[in-house]
């Protein structure tokens, strides 16, 4: 049965070319203060007595970490982009986050370990990691005219959360004509029926949804 939106039925396919000096993979996010159970979201969780609200998100961050690393390594195996994008303001008091962010006290400073991308998804010396003060990379980083001045037009996109920063993402590289793939088990979110929802309703409207193994075999092989 095709699950896919009724109106992604009627459009053409959206293929997304993943090939070196043209593709890029996109890490959304994936620092301390999302993803790990002592800083950040989960910190303010704990403090609230909310933390078991949390359990999807992390029974399902193993596995994502794993297929995100897997693209890392064959990304930079075939001599291509891994680019990072995290949540951190430039100031010390957040004083320029987006109001939205500085009142759900989201911030992450700069230095802290909220804002350092986890272990085991390190940037490499060389890779590009950009800074966002709000949910969307494109409204609040420079990350258009970095991919672009590098000559990328395709995106692999990653990370969390997939029904916040990770869709906006995928949403505003479209509309600014990126051919963009989402690897729907190397995201994840907190509500497991949220992550579905919008896997199902990006698909073949505003990307090409795609599995870790469907990326890695488009991806071209080093000979």
């Amino acid at each position: 049965m095709d699950k896919r939106t009724s109106q992604s039925r009627f459009l053409k396919a959206i293929e997304v070319p993943i090939e070196p000096g043209s593709a890029a993979l996109l890490v959304i996010d994936m620092q301390y203060m999302n993803t790990h159970p002592d800083y950040g979201v989960a910190r303010m969780a704990k403090e609230r007595g909310r933390f078991e609200g949390l359990s999807h998100l992390f029974e399902t961050l193993p596995s994502t970490i794993q297929n995100i690393r897997r693209l890392q390594r064959a990304f930079r195996g075939a001599g291509m982009e891994v680019i990072f994008v995290k949540i951190q303001s430039y100031t010390q008091d957040g004083r320029d986050l987006s109001p939205g962010y500085r009142e759900k006290g989201l911030f992450a400073p700069p230095g802290s370990k909220d804002a350092e991308i986890i272990e085991e998804l390190a940037p490499l010396p060389n890779e590009v990691v950009l800074t966002k003060l709000s949910t969307g990379a494109f409204t609040s980083s420079p990350i258009d005219a970095v991919l672009r001045y590098m000559g990328i037009k395709s995106l692999v996109v990653t990370g969390v959360n997939t029904n916040y920063c990770v869709e906006t993402a995928v949403r505003d590289g479209y509309d600014r004509g990126y051919n963009v793939a989402l690897v729907s088990d190397a995201c994840t979110t907190i509500v497991k029926e949220q992550h579905e929802a919008t896997i199902e309703g990006l698909d073949n409207i505003m990307c090409k949804v795609m599995s870790t193994d469907e990326v890695l075999a488009a991806i071209p092989k080093v000979s």
